[in-house]
């Protein structure tokens, strides 16, 4: 009997060390893992036809994480900031380029290394269980999160049941095609929202709207004031770049409490140059700001 727990008790951590790294920066996520039980490595190995040895190619997924954003273009902030912390490996991660003329799924699967921390834990390879000291990431958005589960569990599992069932099997790549056009529906709402309370001054709205991110707190009356009387700075919140922003939270040390007040500064620290904002920012705050290597940004 292969002794999974080692796989178990890895993939843990690495859940615990990943949500923490996404919640720091507010990112809306569900992060799950697992390590492999022993009936997964049997069928593997069994369906493998000799593929895997412990001198040879080695089983890369024993050890699972499943990051599910909330938003298409959140895949793309988590996997660079996955990349800073762990060592990746380039040539087993399998990222598809959706391709406009078929009906398919697109995977977004990395590999990385098991950081050294825990590389100890991993058992030695077998030929029972071949497996290297690496782990998988699938990245996912929450609605394709859903069709992956009911497709594995009814397609993937069992393809002897869609055996000359060709057009039926396209039909149900075709609701992935639904699926992200929902997901680029719901973008749209929240970008139109954003602006609708931006036209209407409701700046903590905006805000939120705009950002899209784990952030529970209100905009301070300060910051509102000064909003309400430069409707150009406000216009460069607006139009804020997540990206960019997630990258600065990232490399905060220490981490500052994840508020609105605090972005604002943040972001006119490294983007808007705004005075009045400059005055109220905390001193420690901006210490930690420009410890990032950003200088302020002058108007």
């Amino acid at each position: 009997m292969i002794n999974t727990a080692p796989y178990i008790r890895v993939a843990e951590e690495l859940r615990r060390s990943i949500q923490e790294l996404l919640g720091s920066v507010g990112i809306l996520c569900r992060v799950f893992a697992r390590g492999k039980d022993p009936l997964s490595f049997k069928n593997k190995i069994d369906k493998s036809n000799g593929k895997y040895s412990p001198s040879g190619k080695m089983i890369q997924d024993a050890v699972g994480v499943r990051v599910i954003v909330y938003f298409p273009e959140d895949i793309y902030i988590v996997e660079e900031l996955l990349r800073k912390i762990y060592q990746c490996d380039e040539d087993a991660c399998t990222i598809d380029i959706p391709d406009a003329s078929v009906f398919s799924v697109t995977r977004h699967n990395l590999i990385f290394k098991v950081p050294i921390p825990w590389m100890r834990e991993m058992p030695t390879p077998t030929m029972a269980a071949p497996v290297d000291a690496t782990f998988e990431v699938q990245l996912r958005t929450i609605l394709s999160e859903g069709w992956h589960e009911v497709e594995h569990d009814l397609r993937y599992k069992r393809p002897d049941d869609w055996m000359d069932n060709d057009s039926l099997s396209r039909n149900l790549n075709g609701v992935v095609a639904t699926l992200e056009t929902a997901e680029w529906s719901m973008r749209k709402i929240f970008d139109d929202l954003a602006y609708h309370h931006y036209k209407n001054g409701h700046w903590e709205a905006m805000l939120h709207s705009a950002l899209r991110m784990r952030v529970n707190s209100r905009l301070s009356e300060s910051l509102c004031n000064i909003l309400d009387s430069n409707k150009i700075l406000a216009k460069g919140l607006f139009r804020i770049n997540r990206s960019s922003l997630f990258r600065n939270l990232a490399k905060l040390a220490p981490k500052l409490p994840l508020t609105l007040d605090n972005i604002v500064y943040l972001w006119n620290f490294v983007e808007l140059g705004n005075d009045e904002i400059d005055e109220l920012t905390p001193v420690f705050a901006r210490e930690v700001f420009a410890a990032t290597g950003n200088s302020p940004a002058i108007r």
